[in-house]
């Protein structure tokens, strides 16, 4: 495959990817001395899959002589250069008859398999074509060639010897993305896998050469770790050229159509359809430029990739566009010119330069916005005079995700008027979920309700109040969104699934859950509520439908292209991935949530990303990369806030995996009484079962808590969580199995696991053993490090490691034994017991005994 243009070496080296049936086939055939050609298009890879083919052939032992045909008169007939590639003498290869080139060739064989090679054999003379036949006759030589896939597998004069067609497919999105992430070095984001390879159409080469373009334009950027498609600085005008070679050529009247959507963006079929040539538009949707997708609003047609349209935008001048934009509103509405009849069609006219009246401007503004249409709303609310088209600006803004833009209109019409309830909403909202400005949207807040009259009256205010306290602490029950605006809908919505989810009532959650949603404005936080459902059915023992509800949400996010949506998902996947026991699973799509997570995500979402993410990462043994990933969202964080808490329970298991298992489940043990104290028993259940688990023998108060907080919420999950702990607490085998079988069948296999780890003792052992083995196969083989293992530090008792951890962490005697309410006297026994057995002298080899991952930040 040759390189193109524009190409970085990151790529030189690009991979062969999704060929090896073909490539497997085509060796077997040719020890067998068989006649094989390979069809394809240009760009699928058949000479570089030819290459290694024959490679293969030679190594295994065969004589293996290639050319390449050529169209060059001056070139040497294809025999001459078979026995020239082979190693014959050049006084033979100049001028061979075939019989001496037969003999030649057995000769230099020495009773070994011969394999012949011909490149693109479609372009042999027929002369030629017949010579190469006739050698492969003569020497019982396999044959590979490779051709068009027109060229036909059985000319005239191969009639003779049958010949096997092998012919090359475009790639699948599957091998597409392997086919990336093996030529970039690391992985790449879905929406960026999908999109290139929808503009590719799955050929390789192509698809090399979006690679490049990429990187050369600094659209393709790695970001924490992950290959994502940006919005960088670059220069459209070189794409075309960079882009066009080998593809194929766009059919009369589809540059045409490429203006409209280059200008205009998605259209309406029947529009589209009205102001361009049929055929070509037709023919643009059957190669796959061009896609059709149908939805409430009717049929709409699209580009496959930015890429297909932006190179056109340089060539379209002013003049064209305005032209083209006439076009496009004299065929939506062919009977009354004049006559607006949707946000679309006032753009239009907007774009045509026709006069809108700004009160028709304003009602289509809001309009788009209430539709689902941020976007739109924001192209047409700039150009609506006055306060009201500000502030409908803004919010479209907002809901967009562009927080920056956003806070400098909200800032100025909160000082123009600060008694308006509506700009300071969404300005709190903006602050808050889109900056992570979180003193600033409380201050903002205590502002508005001295200036808003009846502040408390005003349901905007109300929410975006609730927004703020429910991450900050106080949240009060969820309001009713009826008669605020769309954003305040989308907010409501998701407070409302969060308060539930967060205070025990997941169950609800998932009997209230919408199945047909009004279309959201504000994507990531309408994302947000959605991956909000998939945990509430993941915390109420359903965890397989809440990881295929996660997964059609993310599936929906790549078709819709929409970044904020599925970064949102992703996230959900991986958090479903994790609760079946799954880390390794569950890494790639926290990662790509955690490199796509930005200002359009919901900053609370942004949390939960990388919290999450960085136990994941402590659990495959990067605890090192964990806590510098929590130190870094504790910058961001205020504290005593909720989100401090969430974080602190993120750092506790982090511990967890490090090792420092009782100095974890201190910590869990305090995190579960504050969060239970505050009525958040979601969460307050999730660390209780934590401390019960990293410390089963510790206290039976421990499980009454548990147990009672599990009766006050609505999930069966919790109920199995309390009998759990009961049979830890007791160390019991039966009832351990009979926990560790009903956590296998719904999905659970980490905590199956865990549960028939605990059982292995007495006459149970072997079920216990063949439990924990069936748990420990569907967790791909992870297992968390406080389970029972036969290490110098297991003889360990329970108290013993705790105070070894704690001394490891850097506490004195007197603070271990006030932390634990026992003597300073029985502190140091204790220490000099576990110095015995772990055969140590003092308490600076603790952590390395005991295999401890050093203290992150915070994490004392």
């Amino acid at each position: 495959m040759t390189t193109g243009p524009g190409v970085s070496a990151a790529v030189e080296r690009w991979p062969l990817v999704g060929r090896a049936d073909i490539a497997r086939r085509a060796v077997e055939l040719l020890r067998r001395s068989s006649a094989v050609v390979v069809t394809g298009e240009a760009g699928l890879g058949k000479s570089r899959l030819a290459r290694v083919v024959l490679d293969r052939c030679g190594t295994g032992g065969a004589l293996v002589a290639r050319t390449a045909a050529t169209a060059s008169p001056v070139a040497p007939p294809a025999v001459a250069a078979l026995l020239t590639d082979a190693g014959a003498g050049s006084s033979l290869a100049e001028a061979p008859s075939v019989a001496a080139a037969a003999r030649a060739l057995r000769a230099l064989a020495g009773g070994r398999p011969t394999v012949l090679g011909v490149d693109d054999a479609d372009r042999l003379t027929p002369a030629d074509a017949a010579l190469v036949h006739e050698l492969a006759e003569r020497t019982g030589a396999g044959l590979l060639l490779t051709a068009r896939p027109d060229a036909g597998a059985s000319p005239p004069w191969w009639q003779r010897r049958p010949v096997v067609e092998l012919p090359l497919r475009p790639l699948p999105l599957r091998a597409s993305a392997a086919l990336l992430t093996g030529a970039l070095g690391g992985p790449v984001d879905g929406m960026t896998v999908r999109g290139l390879w929808r503009a590719a159409r799955g050929n390789p080469l192509v698809l090399r050469r979006l690679v490049g373009v990429g990187l050369t334009c600094g659209r393709l950027v790695a970001v924490r770790d992950v290959w994502s498609w940006r919005g960088a600085v670059g220069d459209p005008r070189r794409w075309l050229d960079l882009t066009a070679v080998d593809a194929e050529p766009l059919p009369d009247g589809g540059s045409e159509v490429l203006e409209y959507l280059a200008v205009a963006g998605p259209l309406p079929e029947a529009v589209l359809r009205a102001v361009v040539a049929g055929p070509a538009l037709d023919a643009l949707v059957s190669a796959g430029r061009v896609v059709r997708t149908t939805g409430a609003a009717g049929t709409v047609l699209r580009p496959a990739h930015p890429l297909q349209v932006e190179g056109v935008l340089p060539s379209v001048g002013s003049l064209r566009r305005r032209r083209l934009f006439r076009d496009l509103v004299r065929a939506a509405d062919p009977a009354d010119g004049d006559r607006p009849r949707g946000p679309l069609q006032v753009w239009w006219r907007l774009e045509a330069a026709e006069p809108v009246p700004p009160a028709t401007l304003l009602a289509a503004a809001g309009d788009a916005l209430g539709t689902g249409r941020p976007a739109l709303a924001a192209r047409l609310a700039r150009h609506v005079p006055g306060r009201d088209g500000a502030l409908l600006h803004a919010e479209a803004l907002v809901a967009l995700g562009r927080a920056g833009e956003a806070e400098r209109i909200l800032c100025q019409l909160c000082l123009d008027r600060p008694d308006d309830p509506r700009a300071a909403a969404t300005r709190v909202l903006n602050l808050f979920w889109g900056l992570s400005r979180t003193d600033e949207a409380a201050a903002e807040v205590e502002r508005a309700r001295q200036h808003v009259p009846r502040p408390d009256g005003s349901v905007e205010l109300t929410i975006a109040a609730q927004a703020v306290a429910l991450f900050t602490g106080g949240a009060g029950a969820p309001v009713d969104a009826r008669g605020g605006g769309p954003l305040i809908r989308d907010v409501a919505e998701a407070l409302g699934t969060y308060l539930l989810t967060f205070r025990g009532r997941p169950g609800q959650v998932c009997v209230e859950r919408d199945p047909e949603p009004a279309p959201a404005v504000w994507t990531a936080v309408r994302m947000s509520t959605r991956a909000c459902q998939a945990y509430a059915l993941v915390l109420t023992g359903r965890l397989r439908e809440g990881l295929a509800l996660a997964r059609r949400h993310y599936a929906g996010a790549l078709r819709r292209s929409c970044v904020e949506e599925a970064t949102v998902a992703a996230h959900a996947v991986g958090v479903a991935e994790w609760w079946s026991g799954r880390p390794a699973r569950a890494l790639p799509a926290l990662r790509e949530a955690y490199a796509l997570a930005d200002e359009r995500t919901p900053f609370p979402v942004r949390v939960f990303i990388a919290g999450q993410y960085a136990v994941c990462l402590a659990a495959l043994g990067e605890a090192d990369r964990a806590g510098r990933i929590l130190a870094a969202i504790d910058d961001r964080v205020a504290p005593g806030s909720t989100l401090c808490d969430r974080v602190e329970l993120d750092r506790v298991l982090v511990l967890a995996y490090g090792g420092r298992h009782a100095h974890a489940a201190d910590r869990a043990d305090r995190l579960a009484e504050r969060y239970l104290a505050a009525g958040r028993l979601t969460t307050g259940v999730e660390c209780a079962y934590l401390h019960v688990r990293l410390a089963p023998a510790r206290s039976a108060a421990a499980v009454r808590r548990l147990r009672d907080a599990a009766a006050r919420c609505d999930s069966p999950l919790f109920d199995l969580f309390a009998e759990h702990a009961e049979a830890l607490l007791r160390g019991r085998a039966a009832p351990l199995l009979r926990v560790a079988d009903r956590f296998d069948a719904l999905g659970y296999h980490g905590f199956a696991l865990e549960a028939a780890a605990a059982a292995a003792h007495g006459p149970a052992a072997p079920a216990a053993n063949r439990a924990r083995q069936r748990a420990a196969e569907r967790c791909a083989g992870h297992a968390p490090p406080w389970l029972p293992s036969p290490t110098a530090s297991a003889r360990l008792t329970a108290r013993e490691r705790e105070v070894c951890e704690l001394a490891a962490a850097g506490l004195r005697n007197g603070e271990i034994a006030q932390r634990l309410g026992i003597s300073v006297r029985t502190v140091g026994n204790l220490l000099q017991l576990s110095y015995t057995k772990l055969a140590i002298g003092s308490r600076r080899h603790l952590a390395e005994r005991l295999a401890l991952a050093p203290l992150a930040a915070g994490g004392g």
